[in-house]
Formats: structure tokens, C-alpha cells, sequence
């Protein structure tokens, strides 16, 4: 009987809070409460790294379920201007107690992350939506696993040990990590400590040094038949670095097993550029200027370049945040060489390079 008259309350509700709806007074009281614009008040911000931190979050109603391994669009806004971008959770979806976290890696022109890791407190409110992504622990979790991740990329990862842990799912899983030095390893004393304790995880940590890695540590099949001599036969994930992430699916390819592999990309594997009329003037109706771009410099790299703000999310093409109309001209995508000339079609800007003269909706 509730349930049916819910709605009734609700228009009545509305009715006399007008000319606003109730979500706009609630939102005012505790931005948590909102169901028009989801939010989370940060809980804690913990140290990963000297530049590297992990934000546990505590996210408003309406923010859903999510599985071990996906990630989430944060934003945050820095000197009045709004900016989103996306990160893997690194908590345990079954275990959070409501919380949420997220682990950043301040990257040197890193705008957002910098203003994270620095510049975030407890009590702060960030934006979020609803986590995504495909890069997850499957639903069958008996066959053995191996985690191939480096730098930054063993936050997913993490999010997924830390739930088979959870879980006592952990049965033969490898995790292979790779980072500089000791001193840039996160989650370094957790490893260490969850390697210790847990039988049925085997935790090895390369220190690459700066730079390429050594020869040695490619992640040749050769090197994956030392560390882990039944690779082939295990289901595996790999994040990190575009170089490393490009050895292991030659690796999985060459040995006929690439079905096996799961990979996270941060940054998008582009294709070469077609030879020859590639780039040109790109012209921003919406705001009125225009820039000349070259043919590897994307659209949306091109419109921060000259002092636009589009919103944008993960840069790398997955979550759509930065979707705009071409009014006119060709665009090329970067992953898969695809040519778009149709005016009014809507065109991810952080994966599309000018293949000629573009006008767009910016």
C-alpha cells in the first residue's frame, strides 16, 4: 500500500516545495541526499606513495553496485571549472561497508589527479556516476588466475585480489607487478603482508628502475615460463604501461592463447595515421575560436590547448563523457583508424584526430 501511494506523496511533496522540486531542498541539506546529481563526501585520504594516495569515499543514494575491477567517473572542480575523470576501484565490492576507494597516481601534467592526491580532504564532495567497464573478475572464479600489472594499473587488480581474499576465493592466483623502485610500489607493505598470509597467492614484485625496463624483465614468453610456467593455461588480466601491456599480448598471441587475456588500457592503443592528409584547422563553433592540429593530437587535446573545457571523462574513449556533434568535415579515430564525415554525427572528441579541415560543436 506504500509503495503505491509513494508516488502520490512525492507530486504532492513537489507541489508545495514549487517552484523547486524536494530534490533541490535536499541536496541543499546534504548533497548526499540528492537523486539529481550523485555525489560522495570524502571519508579519508591515505598515502600510497610520495605521489600516490588512496580516497575512500562515502557515495550519496542512487550510487549502484559495481564489480571488482570496474571503475567509476569522478569529478571535481578546480578554479570554478568542472573536470571528470575516471579511475578503477580499488575497494572490495563485497566487503565496503558502504564505502567506496579509489587509489591516484599524481601524473606530472596531471591536472585532475595532481588535485586529488594534494589537494583533497576529508569532508570534500566530489561527482560521481555509475562505475563501468568490462575489465572484472568473472563470474566463475575456480579457474587459476594470473595478474600481469604495472605502475598505476595495479589498482584494478587490486580491487580484485582484495575481493577473492575476501571471499577465501583466492585459490592460485599470480600476481606479476612491476614499478621503479620500492619507493614508487603501491600498496607495497599490503602485498608483502596478503602474499605472507595467503596460500593461495604467490605476489612477485620487479623493480624496473627508471626508464625502459631491463631486457630481462620483458614480459617475454620466455619470462612468463620462469615466473608463472603454466601461464598458458590460466585466466589473466594485464594493466600498466602501453610497452608492457603490447610484450604480453605478443606473449598470449604468439603461445595461441589470447583468448585468456584480459588487458586495461589507461591510454588508448592507437593506430599509425594514414600517410598524408592528415591534421588541419579545427574550428569550435559553439565558442567561436579555432586551432590547427596536427594528425596525432586529439580533438579534445586540441580544445584544452586553446583554453577550452569540454567535459571529458576516461580520455581514452569508454565512457562517452566528451561527446560532441561534427558540423562539418572528417574525423579519424585513433584505435581504429575509422573515418567519420557525416555532419551531425556525434564524435568522442578524446579519440578523434582532425583528418582535414573539422568544424565541431565546441
Amino acid at each position: 500500500m506504500f509503495t503505491q501511494t509513494r508516488p502520490v506523496l512525492r507530486r504532492v511533496a513537489d507541489a508545495l516545495s514549487s517552484p523547486l522540486p524536494v530534490d533541490a531542498y535536499l541536496g541543499l541539506l546534504d548533497p548526499l541526499w540528492s537523486s539529481t546529481s550523485l555525489k560522495g563526501r570524502v571519508v579519508s585520504v591515505t598515502p600510497e606513495t610520495h605521489r600516490s594516495a588512496t580516497i575512500t569515499i562515502y557515495p550519496g543514494r542512487g550510487f549502484g553496485g559495481y564489480e571488482a575491477g570496474q571503475w567509476v567517473t569522478v569529478g571535481v572542480e578546480i578554479d570554478g571549472v568542472r573536470h571528470r575523470r575516471c579511475y578503477s576501484l580499488t575497494s572490495n565490492p563485497e566487503r565496503s561497508e558502504g564505502l567506496i576507494s579509489i587509489t591516484v597516481s599524481a601524473m606530472p601534467e596531471g591536472l585532475v589527479s595532481n588535485h586529488l592526491v594534494y589537494g583533497t580532504e576529508p569532508g570534500d564532495y566530489l561527482t560521481l556516476e555509475q562505475p563501468s567497464g568490462d575489465f572484472h573478475l568473472p563470474a566463475d572464479r575456480t579457474n587459476p588466475m594470473l595478474f600481469i600489472t604495472g605502475g598505476s594499473g595495479i589498482t584494478p587488480a587490486m580491487g580484485m585480489i582484495r575481493t577473492l581474499v575476501g571471499a577465501e576465493e583466492c585459490h592460485d592466483v599470480v600476481l606479476l607487478h612491476h614499478a621503479p623502485d620500492a619507493s614508487e610500489t603501491i600498496f607495497a607493505a599490503e602485498l608483502a603482508e596478503l602474499d605472507k598470509r595467503t596460500p593461495g597467492l604467490t605476489v612477485n614484485v620487479a623493480h624496473t628502475g627508471a626508464g625502459a625496463p631491463p631486457p630481462e624483465l620483458a614480459l617475454t614468453v620466455e619470462r612468463l615460463d620462469r615466473e608463472c610456467p603454466d601461464w598458458r593455461s590460466r585466466t589473466a588480466w594485464a594493466c600498466g604501461p602501453a610497452p608492457m601491456l603490447d610484450d604480453v599480448e605478443t606473449a598470449f598471441g604468439s603461445a595461441g592463447v589470447a583468448d585468456r587475456l584480459n588487458i586495461e588500457r589507461f591510454v588508448p592503443k592507437a593506430r599509425p595515421a594514414a600517410a598524408g592528409g592528415e591534421g588541419g584547422r579545427v574550428s569550435f563553433t559553439s565558442s567561436g575560436g579555432d586551432t590547427v592540429l596536427d594528425g596525432s593530437t586529439t580533438l579534445l587535446d586540441g580544445a584544452e590547448a586553446a583554453g577550452l573545457s569540454p567535459a571529458s571523462g576516461c580520455r581514452m574513449g569508454i565512457c562517452h563523457t566528451c561527446v560532441v556533434p561534427l558540423e562539418s568535415g572528417c574525423v579519424r579515430d585513433v584505435r581504429t583508424g575509422e573515418l567519420t564525415s557525416d555532419p551531425g554525427t556525434h564524435v568522442q572528441v578524446c579519440v578523434s584526430v582532425a583528418a582535414g579541415d573539422v568544424e565541431i560543436a565546441l
